[in-house]
This record gives structure tokens, C-alpha cells and sequence, in this order.
């Protein structure tokens, strides 16, 4: 078979076990070593390396979901490995919806931490540097605080510059989609940690109402404005909250405050969440 033949093969056989829902095929799939065989074609190799990780984190191995990311770190092209990385690391947090304790998250998201600092090592040199920047940080300091790690949380902002984004990229869809995409995360942490300095820098960057910025003094008011404008603008960015507030049972042990607010926001309770935003220091 040529290396086409066995990657499509491979991906119709993780298809059908999705597409069926069936555990025995999805589990062949992970047993079926031929993968191996598209080592020398990297754009095979890593595609169904991707897939079966997925397919090990749909049974909550994710340690081994990692390590099939790990098979194809060497196989990247540079422009492409961080990408890959930020994308390796995020395996590790599919622990708060499968929701197995305090103690295992801790074991998963402690085994993100070194990804994401090789991904940011891994950086490409663009124009738009600062803001994959800003998205790795949003990711780690996202992790770090859900491991209680307050100052480590905090310090990875220390190096952003958090420039409002350009207008040109702000509506071209298919740019900083992972900013986007990770932009909640880095939302939580200053909420959680209710960081008006930190919050007004992240809102900065995705407003796109200068004399909203500069001329409103209620927080929340701020805060709220510019998340449903982001949401009427970016996909990714609704998606991910919406997958925050899926998982604000998980998220009470870790970050209370950051689950507190998904659920006022849920109850639509704007007078408690106004309340909520004056705490901030």
C-alpha cells in the first residue's frame, strides 16, 4: 500500500468509530501500528498522529495522547511547531471535562507546562509575533493558575505588550484565530485573580471602541461591552467561552471566582455582576 493508501485507510477506520460511536473500532484504530509506515510523509504522519490522540483522549488517556504528539514533534516544520505544541499542551486540559478530581487534573496539567514553554521557544518571527505571544501566555498562565500558582500566572504576562489589535486582522477571519480561539482563558485568570490592570490590558487589545476604553469607568461595563462586540466579530472566541461555561463545575476548585462569574453571566444577573467587578482591585 503507498502511504496515501494507509493514512486514508487509517482516518476512514477512526471515522467510522466516531461516526458509529463505537469503542471497539475507535480501539482498533489505536492498535493499528501502520501508522508508522508514514513516518517519511509528514503531512500524513502528523495528521494521524492528531487523530489518535484524539481518539486516546476520548478514553481519557491523555498521557498517551500526549505522547503521540510527542512522536511527531521532529517531524514539524519550524514555522509549524508551535502551532503544534499549543496544541499538544491543550490535550492535557480535555481533564476538566472528563472531571476526575483535583489530583489528576494537577497530573495532566502539569505535564502541559513544559509543551507550552518549548512552544513559546518555538515562536516564528512575523508581524504578528506578539500576539501568538499573547495567546501561548493566555494558555499558560490559564494552567498555572489552575495548578495555584498565583505569581507564576501572573509573571507570564510580564514580557506582552498587549497592542490593540489591527483593524485589518481584527476583521480578516482567518487571521489570529488562536488568539481568539485562547483569549477566555487569559480572561480567567485576571478574573479569578480580579486583576483590573490585567483585565483593562487584555480588553485593550480586542477593543474596537477607543472612547469606550478611555471614557468608561464602570469595569463591568467595559468588560461586558467589549465581550459581546468580540463575540459578534470572532467565532472562536464565543466558541471558547461557551466551552468555559460547560466545564464552571470543574472549574470551582480551582479558580471560584472565574466559576462564580460563569454562573452570574448564566443567570444573566447583571446587578450581582456588577457587584462582582467592584471587588477587583
Amino acid at each position: 500500500m503507498t502511504s496515501e493508501n494507509i493514512y486514508k485507510s487509517l482516518v476512514a477506520l477512526y471515522n467510522k468509530g466516531i461516526t458509529e460511536k463505537d469503542p471497539k473500532i475507535i480501539r482498533e484504530f489505536i492498535n493499528d501500528n501502520t501508522h508508522m509506515a508514514l513516518k517519511g510523509e509528514p503531512r500524513f504522519f502528523l495528521d494521524i498522529l492528531q487523530h489518535r490522540a484524539a481518539a486516546f483522549a476520548l478514553f481519557g488517556e491523555l498521557t498517551e495522547a500526549g505522547q503521540e504528539y510527542e512522536k511527531g514533534y521532529s517531524s514539524c516544520s519550524t514555522s509549524g511547531r508551535w502551532v503544534y505544541g499549543l496544541n499538544w499542551a491543550l490535550q492535557y486540559t480535555a481533564e476538566f471535562s472528563i472531571n476526575r478530581g483535583k489530583a489528576k487534573l494537577n497530573e495532566s496539567l502539569s505535564q502541559a507546562l513544559p509543551v507550552l514553554e518549548q512552544a513559546e521557544k518555538d515562536l516564528v518571527f512575523d508581524q504578528y509575533r506578539e500576539f501568538y505571544q499573547l495567546g501561548l501566555c493566555n494558555v499558560k498562565a490559564f494552567v498555572l493558575m489552575s495548578l495555584g500558582e498565583k505569581d507564576k500566572a501572573l509573571d507570564t504576562y510580564k514580557d506582552c505588550l498587549f497592542t490593540p489589535i489591527p483593524i485589518p486582522a481584527y476583521n480578516d477571519k482567518e487571521s489570529l484565530q488562536l488568539l481568539f480561539a485562547h483569549y477566555t482563558k487569559g480572561l480567567a485568570v485576571a478574573i479569578e485573580y480580579k486583576d483590573t490592570e490585567l483585565l483593562n490590558n487584555l480588553l485593550k487589545v480586542i477593543s474596537l471602541d477607543d472612547a469606550l476604553l478611555q471614557n468608561e469607568k464602570n469595569l463591568f461595563k467595559l468588560f461586558y461591552e467589549t465581550l459581546v462586540s468580540t463575540f459578534d466579530m470572532r467565532a472562536e472566541f464565543i466558541t471558547e467561552f461557551n466551552a468555559m461555561f460547560k466545564i464552571k463545575d470543574s472549574l470551582k476548585t480551582v479558580a471560584p471566582g472565574f466559576a462564580r462569574f460563569l454562573s452570574l453571566i448564566g443567570e444573566q444577573d447583571f446587578d450581582k455582576l456588577d457587584v462582582f467587578f467592584k471587588d477587583f482591585n
